[in-house]
C-alpha cells in the first residue's frame, strides 16, 4: 500500500503536466494458481465486465485516485509493454518511451519514475 500512496503523490505533484493513467492487467496470483495470494481472494476474470469490477475494487482497495485503463482479455497492454506482473512506464511527448521500469515487484521503483518525471517535466 505504500508505493499506491507513492504513486499517488506522484500523480498530484505532475497531474498538471502529464496525463497519467495506471492500467489494469491479468491477475498475478488468481485464487486457484500455483501460488496464490494469501491477502485477498480474487479469481482470475473471464469476461470484461468481471474484469472490470476487479478493477474497480482494486483502485478503491488501493486508495488509488490516478486515472484508470483496464486491459483487454487478450492483455494486450501487458504484451505489448512486458507489463506482467506490474511495471512503471513514463511516455514522453514524442510518443517513445522516456521511461521504463523494470519488472515488479522488486523492480516497482516508484522513487525512479519520480526522479524521470522531474528530468522531464523541471518546475517552471
Amino acid at each position: 500500500m505504500r508505493q499506491a500512496g507513492r504513486l499517488q503523490e506522484i500523480y498530484e505533484q505532475y497531474r498538471d503536466r502529464a496525463d497519467f493513467h495506471w492500467v489494469y492487467i491479468r491477475e498475478a496470483h488468481p485464487a486457484g494458481s500455483r501460488r496464490p495470494a494469501r491477502h485477498v481472494r480474487i479469481e482470475q476474470p473471464s469476461t470484461f465486465e468481471e474484469r472490470l469490477e476487479v478493477a474497480r475494487e482494486c483502485s478503491t482497495k488501493i486508495s488509488l485516485g490516478i486515472p484508470q485503463l483496464v486491459d483487454d482479455l487478450d492483455n494486450s497492454a501487458a504484451a505489448a509493454y512486458a507489463a506482467w506482473p506490474d511495471r512503471l512506464f513514463v511516455i514522453g511527448s514524442d510518443s517513445r518511451i522516456a521511461y521504463a521500469g523494470q519488472r515488479g515487484p522488486r523492480g516497482f521503483r516508484v522513487d525512479e519514475l519520480a526522479a524521470a518525471l522531474a528530468r522531464l517535466l523541471p518546475e517552471k
